[in-house]
């Protein structure tokens, strides 16, 4: 069992950053922290149930839901100052994480957007290097996250569709290589990891997915 509770942010405008922790009853040994997409927030199918994965294998979760996508005072800057507020509310929260359990954060995922906070972090905290990464959906021809992968590779499980606008093979060989890691490539999936009008192909890539994490994270010898 866990409760929900909501840790003390505050963000780049002054105000609060939304977000939800999941504290499990049992255990405060580890902890992961979530960013979602600009749009796609950690209600999705994608996120919600890489959550609850985490959850189940007893790792409390701090999920940071900054909501960019109906700000418009976000929406009328430019990218550099877009760059500026993401970095500072996501570093206020990966530090809010440390503080408020005192010891390192074991998990980093992200999501789309969510991926460049990844980035960042790596570039930022000392800790967050040694944190395990899950790449949901990576901006992988943003050049700037191919090159703080290259320079940290943390270890990484990369999740991308080939239908994805961000995918591009020889970029994520080239990541996966330099973090010594694992990808899984979602056959005609889209950046929302859906296949467009077709719903039991689109509910299998989930239970994939979630298979996937769990192999990455918890392998089993066979």
């Amino acid at each position: 069992m866990y409760s929900l509770q909501n840790l003390d942010i505050i963000g780049y405008d002054g105000a609060a950053i939304p977000n939800t922790y999941f504290k499990l009853e049992e255990t405060d040994e580890k902890a992961a922290i979530v960013f979602p997409g600009r749009g796609y927030t950690s209600q999705g199918p994608l996120l919600h149930y890489t959550i609850s994965l985490l959850l189940k294998n007893r790792i409390n979760v701090l999920s940071v839901d900054y909501q960019y996508f109906n700000n418009q005072e976000y929406e009328a800057l430019d990218w550099e100052e877009k760059r500026k507020w993401l970095f500072y509310d996501v570093g206020e929260a990966f530090k809010a994480l440390v503080d408020y359990t005192n010891r390192d954060i074991d998990i980093m995922v992200g999501k789309s957007l969510g991926t460049l906070a990844m980035g960042y972090l790596l570039d930022r905290f000392t800790a967050a290097r040694r944190a395990t990464a899950i790449w949901h959906t990576p901006l992988l021809k943003q050049a700037e996250l191919t090159r703080q992968i290259h320079k940290h590779h943390p270890r990484s499980l990369f999740v991308i569709g080939t239908r994805d606008p961000h995918y591009d093979d020889e970029i994520l060989e080239t990541v996966k290589r330099v973090t010594r890691g694992k990808t899984q490539v979602i056959e005609n999936a889209n950046h929302s990891m859906e296949v467009p009008g077709d719903v039991e192909d689109s509910i299998n890539i989930i239970l994939r997915v979630v298979d996937g994490i769990r192999n990455f994270l918890w392998p089993v010898d066979k």
